[in-house]
């Protein structure tokens, strides 16, 4: 417990010190996505438990516990996965609250609605990242939302195919004009 003490101690402080994080925070402007959340606190945090886990995994061999020796093996070995799906979530979710900002910024009719559409599309791709990065098995799912997904570009497609028919038959008599 103190050496994963005092690695998330450290972990924290070198983050905090090196100040990658708020420079990262700063150069795209995400104060707004991180909030009020204390990304080298969560780090140290993530790491303390991780050599916890690690350093109980021979103690319970020592007690001569091998099912909770077996256990938290197989558990030192999935914690790095959520781990890093703790980290892609997160980076999923500013990302996608970037995206949408982005898009209200731009003077079009409707930005809300896409902003909107951008940021659920964005966090389906995230939340299907995570939950393969955790073990669990989506193909079923990420078969579906990628035929819904197709279906809607085609829906969108045709809509505008259809909507600028004229406009797409004026550019090509100015195209012939030309050659």
């Amino acid at each position: 417990w103190l050496v994963g003490s005092f690695l998330g101690h450290l972990v924290q402080k070198v983050l905090e010190r090196t100040g990658i994080i708020a420079h990262l925070v700063d150069r795209f402007d995400l104060r707004d996505e991180v909030g009020k959340l204390d990304l080298p606190h969560f780090l140290g945090l993530l790491a303390k438990w991780y050599v916890f886990v690690v350093f109980l995994t021979p103690a319970a061999q020592v007690a001569q516990l091998t099912s909770l020796a077996a256990f938290l093996n197989s558990a030192a070995l999935w914690i790095p996965n959520v781990i890093l799906a703790i980290v892609i979530a997160l980076a999923g979710y500013v990302l996608a609250e970037y995206v949408a900002r982005k898009i209200r910024e731009v003077k079009v009719k409707r930005n809300s609605l896409l902003a909107s559409t951008a940021k659920a599309l964005t966090m389906v791709f995230v939340v299907l990242i995570v939950l393969k990065q955790v073990g669990i098995e989506i193909s079923v799912a990420e078969n579906a939302f990628l035929v819904v997904l197709a279906g809607l570009m085609l829906g969108v497609g045709l809509a505008l195919g259809l909507g600028l028919r004229n406009e797409a038959h004026e550019l090509a008599r100015e195209l012939r004009k030309r050659l």
